[in-house]
């Protein structure tokens, strides 16, 4: 049985995102070229206690992730909103530094919708957002997991349970989400490939003005060595599509094949197909399944694709 999150240094259940902060922002700024604009800005959501203030400055659901960034504000609070895990960790965190968060839909916390386990329930992630006082939040549901998964209703109550440190109670931000009215542009249109015992399948995509979500099925193989396998993804002018949230999971299905539910930065207006290149990440140690990838001069994963799985989708 396997549960793993897929992206480089994204932790299931918040800490930090799978990408560098700087290429999200930067593909955020892209807006104007994307298919559609769409953002949705929450109504001055703003909550104080002892001398802090969250306040919510947006709250988007476009079907494919809930994504919400929260600004922090306060005299005196010269770190980090996200701890950025270096220094000594045995030194308590600074006041205000982000330490959970707990998310209820409908008043009920995600950690019972869905199931028992990881793979089951909805998956929470935060990180940096565009400025050292900021954080990103996104939630996606385990529709995309096999299986018949808790999916998101189209319009619900959400509530956020933040804790910071050094602050006696939790921050309750409550928000009212609705599905965002653009249609997204689904292909089912199945490709498969297959290198040794190893076949991957795309099982679907769903593209927004906001996001690209992302399907793939493994099988064939160990799930050890399919959980592995990681994507690069790069439309037909070279543009590289950034992670925002990724996960996997073999136990919704009988036949144990891993689902990878993997959402991205949204595509490019014109770009007129997506390439998914996937790869095996190279070992700091040799031989290592586990542990630090090793980079190359310029701080990226050294990877070795895998060219007989990479498949060219066009985009209708």
């Amino acid at each position: 049985m396997a549960v793993t999150a897929l992206a480089t240094g994204l932790l299931v259940g918040g800490g930090a995102w799978g990408y560098q902060a700087t290429t999200v922002d930067a593909a955020a700024a892209q807006a104007t070229g994307e298919k559609g604009k769409n953002a949705i800005k929450a109504d001055a959501v703003r909550v104080t206690q002892s001398g802090i203030t969250l306040e919510v400055k947006k709250a988007v659901f476009d079907g494919n992730l809930i994504d919400i960034s929260i600004d922090r504000t306060g005299k005196g609070l010269k770190n980090s909103f996200v701890y950025n895990g270096a220094g000594d960790e045995s030194k308590p965190m600074d006041e205000g530094t982000l330490e959970s968060i707990d998310v209820y839909i409908n008043g009920k916390s995600i950690m019972e919708l869905g199931g028992k386990t990881l793979g089951q329930r909805p998956n929470l992630g935060w990180g940096p957002g565009d400025h050292s006082k900021s954080v990103r939040v996104k939630i996606t549901d385990p529709s995309w997991l096999g299986g018949k998964g808790y999916t998101f209703p189209e319009k619900f109550q959400l509530k956020l349970k933040v804790k910071l440190a050094g602050v006696d109670k939790p921050y309750i931000v409550e928000l009212p989400m609705q599905k965002t009215a653009d249609k997204p542009v689904v292909l089912t249109d199945s490709l498969t490939k297959q290198a040794g015992n190893i076949t991957l399948e795309l099982g679907k995509i769903s593209l927004t003005s906001t996001s690209t979500r992302i399907q793939l099925i493994g099988k064939g193989d160990t799930t050890e060595q399919l959980s592995r396998i990681l994507y690069e993804f790069v439309d037909d002018s070279g543009r590289q599509l950034d992670w925002w949230t990724a996960f996997g999971t073999d136990v919704n299905n009988k036949e144990k094949s891993l689902y990878n539910d993997i959402v991205l930065t949204p595509i490019h207006g014109d770009a007129k197909s997506i390439t998914i290149k996937p790869f095996y990440p190279e070992m700091e140690v040799p031989g290592e399944t586990s542990g630090a990838y090793k980079l190359d001069a310029n701080g990226e994963i050294v990877k070795n694709y895998i060219e007989k799985l990479e498949m060219k989708v066009p985009l209708k």
